[in-house]
């Protein structure tokens, strides 16, 4: 009988360009061409029934619902690679998530119902890297070392398994990496 366990996917939003729009501010910046490029490379491969994403996730549950920082970069890159990769899954776009600190993200992941058994959480550096770093279990040594040694660059994506029956137990140290994506993705 195998244990119970919730799937989170992490993904940072795409490159985005340095300077916002005339009138805009940080919340405003847009994705740069590499940034669509990548966002559009890795939705490609999770389109492809996860085939793209290799043997290790062929059974991992694709996200049902996706929690995603509302400002445009993140927007955008959710959009573009769940087109591709998921698009029935399901977006929210808490305000808060834009400025979030991984204990607020993880906050939004207890509130998650027990139906659902796979989310993704698409934000922003340092947030996002620091939460991935802080799920895995000290046992984790290869997904820790991963993290360490491929860093977590623009449209990185991390595919955790949490070690809990429900969303409401996600805590620091439950979880292990299943596999680790950084541009450029391969596209054969």
């Amino acid at each position: 009988m195998s244990r119970p366990s919730r799937t989170l996917w992490l993904l940072r939003h795409a490159k985005a360009v340095a300077d916002p729009p005339d009138d805009g501010d940080d919340f405003d910046r847009v994705l740069a061409p590499r940034g669509r490029r990548d966002a559009a490379a890795l939705g490609q491969l999770m389109g492809r029934n996860g085939k793209g994403l290799g043997k290790a996730l062929a059974k991992v549950p694709f996200p049902q619902i996706a929690l995603v920082s509302p400002a445009a970069r993140t927007t955008a890159t959710a959009e573009i690679v769940l087109d591709e990769g998921s698009p029935s899954t399901r977006l929210e776009f808490p305000t808060d998530l834009y400025g979030a600190d991984p204990e607020d993200v993880l906050n939004h992941l207890r509130a998650l119902g027990d139906d659902v058994s796979s989310a993704m959480v698409v934000g922003h550096n340092p947030t996002t890297q620091a939460l991935a770093a802080g799920l895995l279990s000290t046992n984790d040594k290869d997904g820790r070392d991963a993290l360490v040694r491929r860093g977590f660059p623009t449209c990185a994506l991390a595919v955790v398994r949490l070690d809990i029956a429900h969303w409401a137990d996600a805590a620091a140290r439950c979880g292990v990496l299943y596999d680790l994506f950084t541009p450029p993705f391969d596209k054969s």
